[in-house]
C-alpha cells in the first residue's frame, strides 16, 4: 500500500475558494467550525484519489465514488485530450493575487498539455454544484492557475460529481483573468470588512444578507437579519405593531414579550413547513441539497417488573437498574454488557435485548427522521 496522504493536517485560507460561494451571498459570513462523518468521509475519498489507492476506504459507498470519480475523469481526459502530451499535476497548490488581497487552496488535478489545462476538482457529497463559469471555488483556482503557470492560455475547468452522476465543466480563457481578479477581489473585501464586526458586537443590518446558506454560519442564532426576517414574516399575520429596538439581545421585558409571540408565529409555520417537508421526502421526493436522515425509535419498557426478572437471569444489580431507570432500554442492555467478560461484552448486551423483545415488554415510538 502507497503511504496514504494526511488531507487533515492541511491550514485553509481565512477566505479560502471553496467558502467564497457563501461569502459572495453574504459578506457576514463564517462557517462553523469542526467536521462530520461526510467530510470525513470525502477526505478519505480525496486521499484515496491523490494516489490512486483505495485501501485505507472504508465501506462500499466509498469505493463506489472512488471508482466512479477514476472513470469519470479518465473518460472526460481522453476525451479533451486525446492522446496530445500531458503534465500531471496532483494536489496542486495555487496562490491567488488579488487586488489589496489574497487567497489560496488546492485543487485536485491540473493535467497541462501544450498552452491549456483541465483543471479538475472531486465532489463526494449530494450537494447541489454551480457549474464552473458561476463557481466561486472554480473562478479562484482558475485565476491561481493562469498566475502560477504564465504559458497557458486557456483551462477547462471541471467538477467530477458521481452522487449527482454528473461532470460539470466550463472554458475559461487568460482574457478572462482580469475579470476574475476583480470579482474575487470585491467578494474577499467584503468579507475582510464586514467578518471582523462580529467579534465586537454584530454588523449593521444592511451588511447582511440573509439566504439558503445560513444554517451553515457560525452566526446564524445571533444574526440580526435573521430576526428581522422573522419579524417581517409575523407583521404580515399578526395585528399588532412589532419592536424596532433591539431583537438580537434584548433585555426590555416589553420587546421580550412581544418578540416571544413572534416566535409562536415563526416556529409554528416553520414545524408545518419542515413536517410538509420530511413527508414528501418519506414519500419519495428528492430535494436538490436535503436528504432524508432516520434519527431511529425510542423505546421504553411497559412491564418494570419482567424486566427485573431478565435483568436478574443476567446478574444485574437492582439498585444499578434504578438508577438508569430514567435512561434508554440501550443504556441499561450497555450497562448489562459492562459486566461480562471481555471479549463478550457485545453479545451479552445483546442478548439482553433479544430477551427484553421476546418478553414482549417493549414498546417503540415510530421512527423520527430529519432532513439535512
Amino acid at each position: 500500500m502507497k503511504d496514504t496522504p494526511d488531507h487533515t493536517s492541511r491550514d485553509h485560507a481565512e477566505f479560502s475558494p471553496s467558502s467564497l460561494k457563501y461569502v459572495a451571498a453574504c459578506s457576514g459570513y463564517n462557517g462553523r467550525s469542526g467536521t462530520s462523518a461526510a467530510a470525513e468521509k470525502g477526505t478519505r475519498i480525496h486521499e484515496a484519489l491523490e494516489i490512486r489507492d483505495y485501501s485505507a476506504l472504508h465501506d462500499e459507498e466509498e469505493m463506489d465514488i472512488y471508482e466512479r470519480i477514476v472513470r469519470d475523469e479518465e473518460e472526460f481526459l481522453n476525451t479533451i485530450i486525446g492522446d496530445a502530451e500531458r503534465t500531471e499535476y496532483n494536489e496542486v497548490v495555487v496562490d491567488v493575487t488579488l487586488d489589496g488581497t489574497s487567497t489560496w487552496g488546492t485543487c485536485d488535478r491540473l493535467t497541462i498539455y501544450g498552452n491549456k489545462a483541465v483543471m479538475g476538482d472531486y465532489k463526494t457529497g449530494i450537494s447541489v454544484i454551480d457549474t464552473p463559469t458561476e463557481n466561486w471555488q472554480a473562478k479562484a483556482y482558475t485565476a491561481g492557475a493562469f498566475q502560477k503557470f504564465p504559458k497557458l492560455d486557456e483551462i477547462i475547468f471541471v467538477f467530477y460529481i458521481p452522487v449527482r452522476d454528473e461532470v460539470l465543466h466550463g472554458k475559461f480563457t487568460r482574457d478572462d483573468l482580469p475579470q476574475l481578479i476583480k470579482d474575487l477581489s470585491y467578494v474577499i473585501k467584503s468579507g475582510e470588512l464586514i467578518r471582523p464586526q462580529w467579534e465586537d458586537g454584530t454588523p449593521d443590518l444592511d451588511k447582511l444578507s440573509p439566504n439558503i446558506n445560513c444554517r451553515f454560519c457560525a452566526y446564524e442564532e445571533r444574526c440580526p437579519a435573521l430576526g428581522a426576517i422573522a419579524i417581517e414574516v409575523a407583521n404580515r399575520v399578526a395585528e399588532n405593531t412589532l419592536p424596532k429596538t433591539d431583537i438580537v439581545d434584548p433585555e426590555d421585558p416589553e420587546t421580550l414579550e412581544q418578540l416571544w409571540s413572534v416566535a409562536k408565529i415563526v416556529t409554528n409555520w416553520a414545524t408545518r413547513i419542515k413536517a410538509k417537508a420530511i413527508a414528501m421526502a418519506k414519500d419519495g421526493t428528492e430535494f436538490p441539497t436535503l436528504r432524508l436522515r432516520s434519527m431511529g425509535a425510542s423505546r421504553k419498557c411497559i412491564n418494570n417488573q419482567k424486566l427485573l426478572e431478565i435483568a436478574d437471569s443476567f446478574d444485574m444489580d437492582h439498585e444499578e437498574i434504578v438508577k438508569l431507570a430514567s435512561f434508554p432500554l440501550k443504556k441499561i442492555s450497555e450497562a448489562v454488557g459492562k459486566s461480562a467478560p471481555d471479549g463478550e461484552k457485545g453479545q451479552v448486551a445483546r442478548d439482553f435485548m433479544d430477551a427484553v423483545e421476546e418478553a414482549n415488554i417493549i414498546e417503540k415510538s415510530d421512527t423520527r427522521f430529519t432532513l439535512s
